[in-house]
């Protein structure tokens, strides 16, 4: 399930693209092992070998977190929220609510291993005895996405206490953990706008294949990580609401700055998707026909920028069957396609459901708007107002981050789409359970029968936000 050859970065050097690192996550609950030290100049500067080691940690880290938010978390939770379906094996299981310990394959200690919250926190404490204070602000950022999606896919975790050498460190509770990643992220914005180009603040150059270490493109990106992970309180938070729209204002709002998992297509370089529908698990994954049909109904252009219509390119054998292969880098079933993890669509779409929660339905709308002509779609009415306009931004979300967690983390919060669960009498999950590894190794994290079935920011759901129907699938 899990990619066997997780990732190789890529990274511009001198002018042109090159591997600098696999990191090949390879069954962690046996062995965390990841190789992201690639050689050539990225590892030997003798200029500045300190430098050198931190932008290696940083490919690292980068490479660990386009694996947490593009790979097998981001299927499963395609699976729940049946933009998927699951047809073999394991996926089969996770599509029928099957799910275990083994569902997350090693990704709840990848949290903490190589390229983890170690990697990055010793990258952090490089930065600051250097008074780099732009490498610093970034891997303060890279921390908060990190920890923040581990909190959502799994609720309370080991934080505070982790690396301290505590005996079973204690679990921390997952409200208490997104506060811990709003201070943090504040602090990046503070650490990113101090730079003002000292000698010491080198950065990761050219090893950050998103943003070259631009501070205003990380600083946007934090800003819309803070909106993502407010919203992600707001069921038990209400107010968080008013706050996440005031940090997506700031957050991006240009689909150049999108933050992407980099793919060059090469061999053992491929996207996630690629790797997994091609490679290793040909027809375990497919679309789902309900998704499919939503995107035919809504005459959406990205039916056929997401599903391939023809067959030819992959052996698909029928339409929709495989995700697009355009042969050009532009399909997400491409070996060469940047695949998004944190967008400019995501953001104007909190900012829309944000504003329109709020009672600025004006504003909602013209968010909603931007977003909807990233897409090439045209503008809603002007008279879409109340729960119709909720429903229509929270549609328009679900088709959007397609591939990604965040439909997933949308659903448990809103119950929408209103989905039926496939296996009836049985809820849609909720949460992931941690890696048998962990538990047992650790007495603090209880066994998969004591762990809570939803966490601690999602109370199921009584009716469905974008209906008022009953919710069907809590």
């Amino acid at each position: 399930m899990r990619n066997v050859t997780i990732l190789r970065a890529a990274r511009r050097v001198s002018g042109r693209l090159a591997a600098v690192g696999a990191a090949a996550l390879v069954a962690l609950g046996a062995a965390g092992c990841n190789d992201f030290l690639a050689g050539g100049d990225l590892s030997t500067d003798p200029n500045n070998p300190t430098a050198a080691t931190n932008r290696q940690l940083f490919v690292g880290v980068q490479s660990n977190l386009w694996a947490l938010l593009g790979s097998d978390p981001a299927r499963i939770a395609g699976l729940f929220t049946q933009q998927f379906e699951g047809v073999q094996s394991q996926y089969y299981s996770a599509y029928t609510y099957s799910v275990n310990e083994q569902t997350t394959n090693g990704f709840h200690a990848a949290l903490y291993a190589s390229g983890g919250l170690r990697d990055v926190r010793i990258l952090q404490q490089n930065a600051r005895q250097q008074g780099d204070t732009l490498f610093l602000g970034i891997a303060q950022v890279q921390e908060a996405l990190l920890m923040g999606t581990g909190a959502d896919l799994f609720g309370d975790l080991v934080y505070t206490q982790a690396l301290s050498g505590t005996p079973n460190p204690g679990l921390d509770r997952q409200l208490a953990i997104y506060d811990s990643v709003q201070t943090l992220l504040s602090r990046a914005i503070t650490n990113l706008q101090s730079f003002r180009g000292a000698a010491t603040n080198l950065g990761p150059g050219g090893t950050d294949v998103n943003y070259g270490g631009n501070k205003d493109r990380w600083t946007a990106l934090a800003r819309t990580l803070k909106a993502r992970f407010l919203l992600h309180t707001a069921e038990v938070r209400p107010a968080a609401y008013q706050q996440a729209l005031a940090e997506a204002r700031q957050g991006i709002v240009d689909p150049a700055n999108d933050f992407k998992a980099v793919f060059s297509g090469g061999a053992g370089e491929e996207n996630f998707f690629f790797q997994f529908t091609l490679v290793q698990r040909f027809a375990y994954l497919i679309p789902n026909p309900g998704f499919v049909d939503l995107l035919e109904r809504r005459d959406d252009p990205r039916l056929t920028s997401y599903f391939d219509e023809t067959g030819d390119e992959t052996g698909c054998g029928e339409p929709f069957f495989c995700l697009s292969y355009n042969g050009d880098g532009t399909g997400l079933g491409e070996e060469g396609y940047d695949q998004p993890l944190v967008t400019a669509q995501e953001n104007l779409l909190i900012w829309a459901e944000s504003a329109q929660r709020t009672g600025a339905e004006g504003e909602a709308r013209e968010q909603l708007n931007r977003a909807r002509a990233i897409a090439g779609l045209d503008a809603v009415a002007p008279s879409l107002t109340g729960r119709a306009l909720l429903a229509e931004i929270l549609t328009e979300k679900y088709i959007a981050l397609f591939g990604s967690i965040e439909p997933w983390n949308d659903y448990r919060r809103t119950c929408f789409p209103n989905l039926v669960p496939t296996t009836a009498g049985v809820k849609i999950p909720a949460r992931l359970l941690y890696d048998a590894g962990e538990r047992q190794t650790n007495t603090s994290i209880p066994g998969a029968q004591a762990q809570p079935t939803r966490n601690q920011n999602d109370p199921a759901n009584a009716v469905s936000d974008g209906t008022g129907a009953a919710c069907l699938g809590q």
